[in-house]
């Protein structure tokens, strides 16, 4: 069955990840920075009372290959979350497209090449007001592409303009839509319309206008969305502002770049009638746009409005009252400016940055303006905010001179890095040594390798009073990259280096001793890896280098020799495939040319280049190792399944350390080589993972064959020197030190001294943090904090993540420790206590996440998730419980078609609010418990998943009594016991779920439930699903006994006619079942009993009468009335002719000689017929009444008021003699002589 995985990212943090910023956005107090190396900064952006400005680091973005080129955030709700409103886009140079959580920075949603050139700008498209479902992205390309909001998939690419292009959507007041203006680089206008139902593109206007920017290149249009038809055009050296009327441009006004050697870089909207635009430089301009009335068609007074495009009711004329808009100035009016910001630092790299945004006061209302500016310098990058001035957003504007003013002080962003204080040499290098142990490069040409407690438990460069840390020296100049090799011919363990000094060592990892060290190149390594396994000859064993002018060589740790030394080339090394058999190796570089090498001359033989070269490298008869061009990345392969590592690195510096830990793998080993040997428990399975909404991880084989850079693909396996034999278990002492970093320090010191003193746990470095792992294993990190209280606060999903990991870990790992006492004090800390340490800011975990994990085959993680659950249901305050209630009744089946929502959001809004109604029906209104019980039964029956079939028909059995009244209960109870009975071994879990599913409905409705199951066993005409119905019924006698007491005498006769003579091959079919069925009732219940020599049932009922039947002929031959009250028990003598029954209640015990009679005599004559009519019809039983013959009374008082638990423990028959029967009533025993 497949399952959700759960890897939660462990980061050891060095430096601030620093690279230039290319683009920047403000949305609901976060700042969001795209970087050159294609990371991502999410940060904090906090107003104190003061109006003082402060960023904080939050999460770092962690997927895209290539330097960001386009930011935007927009509407969409990610689980529906109080807060979590809004979704982070991201493009990058090469044309991928990725959708993040604004709030953690998890990767929802990406597309690999969503575009045809760069990127430069992304907008949403919305119409009336609603969330945007499409976004247009433009850049420097003659197309544009048009792309799904949710699901990122292109929904259309609008190509065949003769040039760049550029495009907006604006509100065309005329036809009461959104439209799309365009412009080529020439400054053509043509309007366009997008029908979203057909997904077209129609040209409306050929002919709208051209910008006259004086040979200037048209870079951008941006709408302005508080005022309709409102465009502003920004090329070099003008902001261009005009109006689209009726299919034409109007108003056209310039503003000129107002510096010499300055050019404009980006503009925007601030209120309907301001507009701030900027420069390469850093300078802010704040002009003013005049506004004018003009004449408005009445049949316009009612527009549709969009918060995104088109302004607030608020902010615009009253069209209602006055028939009249306000459109942009008359030509003899010029835009005015108001405020000049000028910046006094002309060092800068690359251009300037600058975002604006406006706080909102208490009651909702603008009531500052902010800027930032973010500047890439050589010490780094640095940002300055700005508050405009008052006189600036006041409105009208008033003739005034021009306000200067100049930026901020700049302050650097390494100075609000956490860490900042934190002195030591520079590591330039991180990777894993085994599996634990990790090894740390210097920029002093230093490698100290060392546990990874060590590591993650104190700063890792102080190493003075540390007699577990290996220091080799020997290189000069910093480390550029290490490798541990995972084959040798020879027994000792060796480690390499490469270094800045165009060196390669090899040391002795037992001893840290160099053994020996290469220079065959003249520049730095950069790249250390092995050949693939497969590959023969003297390659075997071998370490290959490269060098950052792509030289390459090839040493032999056997023969403590360099083998091979290929010459540098001006393009990378991409690929290199192994021909050992015929002493070739060829080299393909990245401009796409395939150097062939002869191995046994060391010459080179031919080059190739086009198609052929590309023909020749795809070659599947060869070995073949990538070597990535990146060195931002690198993976470290580990023989431990449940950890892997990352190395995240910018201009041969180390950032930092990101331990990939596979918690539900880690759960396994600790059970399979930890506490199975101790007896304690045996393997819990885990299972290929397969999320809901989660796609393969596609960076699979890259965490498993990459490090520093060069990954091997092989034909046979997805990893040479790595196979699932090799796996090893994850050492007892990293268990602990995983744990140890996992929990949270300084918050509850109760806990804090239990988790030191009691579980041998360690308090972590500060270094460390968390983080999430998203959509195709793409990453959100976050950032380090004093303050382990911060990891709390950043997003409900962060949340979630972090405690399942721990409360699912906290079990196996007491279990190991043998200190499974401990289990409630750590997970009532985390599952309830919590909240209240922390804080008002602390995110309560989303349900949605945990809904996961709901039917997770590991049971400690399956449990965990529940239990949160619960926590969460009863400790999230009402309005954040409702947000999320109403945002995911939308995609429930039976309101919505699969046609708008994937299937996987269908079944997860399902499960979510089936938990939550199973649990807590009172928070779902009738309407959403009506469509949650519909969807659940659709679900069931058309789902094509297990995992979602499964965790329907829990919640159906779980919940029953909250979704009867919504749906036809009788079908539903036949469905699931049809499941319930099939003998498909390919459904044998759907089969188990349906069993436990009846149960808990036979708990809430028994009378539903059995009368059910009884029809169907009496009515089923085929042998193999009535014996299904009778083994259904056992299972029903061994477990839920209970369930079945008020309603045997009808249960008992199903299985009595499954016998029936006249029904040859049924009786044949189901004999043994039957015959099982009849033991266990009779070694259950009291009162049921059974003569073997005259194949007689006895069975008492509820209403006083006891049956007998004939087994033989499966029919009633008796029908025994004396009791008025329920028959307690029943017994037949040594010979079978003498019953005797008991009635507490009454307080009698009744004899009986039942003769046969006439009628009974003809009974068995009359049903034993070959009348081959008889088969199939309706049973109808032929008894003979009868009075007992002697009757008994007794009084135990209120002793014989037992539940029914005892009944069927204490309470029976014993017959002593002959004659003498003894009936036992918990400790009571009364002896009747009959």
């Amino acid at each position: 069955m497949a399952s959700s995985s759960l890897v939660v990212p462990l980061v050891l943090w060095n430096r601030l990840p620093s690279s230039p910023v290319t683009t920047v956005v403000y949305k609901e107090g976060h700042v969001a920075t795209g970087l050159k190396d294609g990371f991502i900064w999410i940060y904090r952006c906090i107003v104190d009372e003061q109006g003082v400005l402060q960023l904080q680091h939050k999460v770092l973005c962690i997927g895209h290959k290539s330097a960001i080129t386009a930011l935007t955030i927009t509407e969409g709700q990610t689980d529906g979350c109080v807060g979590n409103n809004y979704v982070l886009i991201s493009a990058s140079e090469d044309g991928e497209v990725m959708k993040w959580c604004l709030l953690d920075g998890r990767c929802l949603v990406c597309i690999p090449k969503a575009f045809d050139g760069m990127i430069r700008s992304i907008k949403p498209l919305a119409t009336c007001a609603e969330t945007p479902k499409f976004l247009l992205c433009s850049g420097f390309a003659d197309e544009i592409t048009i792309l799904n909001s949710s699901s990122l998939e292109i929904v259309r690419v609008w190509a065949g303009h003769n040039d760049w292009v550029a495009c907006t959507p604006f509100y065309d007041s005329d036809a009461r839509q959104i439209k799309l203006l365009s412009s080529n680089f020439n400054g053509f206008l043509k309007i366009w319309a997008f029908d979203e139902i057909k997904q077209t593109i129609i040209k409306e206007y050929d002919n709208v206008g051209i910008l006259q920017a004086q040979g200037d290149k048209i870079l951008e249009l941006i709408n302005n969305p508080y005022d309709i038809g409102v465009i502003m055009a920004i090329t070099n050296n003008f902001i261009i502002i005009f109006t689209i009327r009726r299919g034409k441009m109007h108003n056209m006004q310039s503003i000129r770049i107002l510096k010499n050697g300055a050019f404009w870089t980006s503009g925007a909207f601030l209120t309907k009638n301001m507009i701030l635009v900027c420069t390469q430089a850093g300078d802010a301009h704040l002009y003013s746009i005049t506004c004018t009335p003009r004449k408005y068609p009445s049949e316009n007074g009612h527009l549709p409005m969009n918060p995104g495009f088109i302004p607030r009711r608020s902010s615009l004329p009253d069209l209602k009252k006055t028939n009249k808009e306000k459109l942009s100035i008359p030509g003899h009016a010029k835009p005015k400016l108001v405020e000049s910001i000028y910046s006094s630092n002309n060092e800068f790299l690359d251009l300037t940055k600058i975002i604006v945004f406006a706080t909102p006061s208490v009651e909702g209302k603008t009531s500052r303006w902010y800027m930032i500016s973010f500047r890439n310098q050589l010490e780094g990058t640095s940002f300055s905010w700005k508050l405009l001035s008052t006189t600036a957003q006041e409105y009208p504007i008033c003739e005034r001179h021009v306000q200067e003013s100049s930026w901020g002080s700049e302050t650097y962003l390494s100075d609000i890095w956490p860490l900042r204080n934190y002195q030591s040499p520079k590591i330039t290098v991180i990777t894993m040594v085994n599996d634990d142990q990790i090894a740390f490069g210097y920029e002093n040409g230093e490698i100290c390798i060392m546990p990874i407690s060590t590591a993650l438990t104190m700063d890792s460069q102080d190493t003075s009073s540390l007699n577990t840390i290996k220091t080799l020296k020997g290189h000069f100049g910093k480390i550029t990259c290490m490798y541990t090799p995972s084959f040798t011919h020879s027994d000792h363990k060796h480690f390499v280096s490469g270094g800045e000094d165009c060196s390669v060592r090899i040391w002795s990892l037992e001893n840290g001793k160099r053994l020996t060290s290469f220079t065959y190149h003249s520049m730095p390594v950069t790249h250390l890896f092995e050949p693939p396994a497969e590959t023969c000859g003297r390659t075997r064993g071998c370490i290959i280098s490269i060098a950052k002018d792509n030289s390459l060589s090839i040493i032999s740790l056997d023969e403590m020799s360099c083998l091979y030394n290929f010459g540098g080339y001006s393009h990378h090394i991409c690929k290199i495939q192994w021909r050992i058999p015929e002493n070739l190796l060829l080299l393909y570089y990245g401009d796409e040319s395939t150097h062939i090498w002869q191995t046994n001359t060391s010459e080179l033989y031919q080059i190739v280049k086009g198609s052929t070269a590309r023909e020749m490298i795809v070659d599947k008869a060869w070995q073949t190792s990538t070597v990535s061009p990146h060195d931002s990345l690198s993976y470290a392969n580990n023989k431990v399944k449940a950890l892997s590592s990352i190395n995240l690195q910018n201009n041969g510096v180390s950032d930092c350390q990101i331990f990939m830990i596979n918690v539900k793998q880690l759960i396994n080993d600790i059970y399979h080589y930890h506490v199975s040997q101790i007896g304690s428990r045996v393997n819990t399975p885990v299972v290929n993972t397969e999320d809901f909404d989660e796609k393969p991880d596609k960076l699979s084989k890259i965490f498993s064959w990459s490090t520093n850079g060069a990954s091997q693909q092989c034909i046979t396996s997805s990893s040479p020197s790595i196979s699932e034999t090799e796996t090893q278990a994850i050492d007892a002492s990293s268990v602990q030190i995983l744990v140890s970093a996992l929990m949270t320090w300084g918050v509850d010191n109760s806990l804090d001294r239990v988790c030191s003193e009691k579980l041998g746990l360690k308090k972590p470095s500060n270094q460390i943090s968390f983080g999430l792992r998203g959509f195709n294993g793409n990453l959100s990190v976050a950032a380090p904090s004093n303050d382990h209280r911060e990891f709390w606060k950043i997003s409900q999903t962060m949340t979630a993540a972090h405690l399942l990991s721990i409360v699912g870990l906290t079990r196996p790992f007491l279990l190991m420790k043998g200190l499974e006492k401990y289990t409630s004090d750590i997970i009532t800390h985390y599952g309830t206590m919590l909240p209240e340490f922390v804080g008002t800011k602390f995110h309560h975990s989303s349900l949605a996440f945990l809904s996961k994990y709901f039917q997770d085959p590991a049971e400690d993680i399956r449990h965990s998730a529940r239990t949160l659950f619960s926590a969460a249901l009863t400790s999230m305050p009402p309005i954040e419980l409702q947000s999320i209630i109403d945002y995911w009744k939308q995609f429930l089946p039976a309101v919505t078609s699969q046609d708008v929502y994937a299937q996987q959001y269908m079944a997860k809004s399902t499960i979510l609010l089936g938990m939550i109604g199973a649990d807590h029906p009172k928070f779902l209104s009738k309407k959403v418990s009506e469509n949650t019980a519909l969807s659940l039964i659709l679900i069931l029956h058309e789902d094509p998943k297990l995992a979602h079939r499964l965790a329907a028909l829990e919640l159906c059995g779980k919940g029953f009594s909250t979704w009867e009244p919504y749906f036809d209960a009788v079908a539903v109870v036949k469905t699931i016991l049809g499941l319930a009975i099939d003998s498909d071994t390919n459904v044998a879990a759907l089969k188990a779920m349906a069993q436990k599913a009846i149960f808990q409905i036979a708990s809430v409705n028994t009378p539903l439930c059995i009368s059910t199951l009884t029809y169907d066993t009496n009515n089923s005409k085929k042998p193999a699903e009535k014996n299904g119905f009778l083994k259904l019924i056992s299972l029903f006698i061994r477990k839920k006994p209970l369930v079945l007491y008020s309603s045997l005498s009808s249960l008992v006769e199903a299985v009595v006619k499954s016998l029936d003579p006249n029904i040859a091959k049924m009786r044949d079919t189901v004999l043994q079942t039957t015959t099982n069925v009849l033991h266990d009732l009779v070694k259950t219940f009291p009162s049921i009993a059974f003569h073997g020599a005259t194949q007689k049932l006895a069975v008492g009922t509820q209403e006083g009468a006891s049956i007998i039947y004939d087994l033989r002929t499966a029919t009633r031959c008796h029908i025994l009335e004396g009791h008025t009250r329920a028959v307690t028990a029943v017994t037949f003598s040594g010979d079978g002719k003498i019953i005797v029954s008991c009635s507490l209640e009454e307080g009698t015990v009744r004899v009986w000689n039942p003769s046969p009679g006439l009628f009974g005599m003809l009974a068995g004559s009359l049903t034993n017929g070959n009348n081959s009519k008889s088969e199939g019809k309706k049973f109808k039983p032929l008894s003979t009444s009868t009075k007992p013959c002697k009757t008994f009374r007794f009084n135990l008082g209120d002793d014989a008021r037992l539940p029914v638990p005892s009944i069927l423990n204490t309470v029976y028959f014993e017959w002593t003699v002959e004659r003498t029967v003894k009936l036992h009533v918990e400790n009571s025993i009364m002896s009747f002589n009959i």
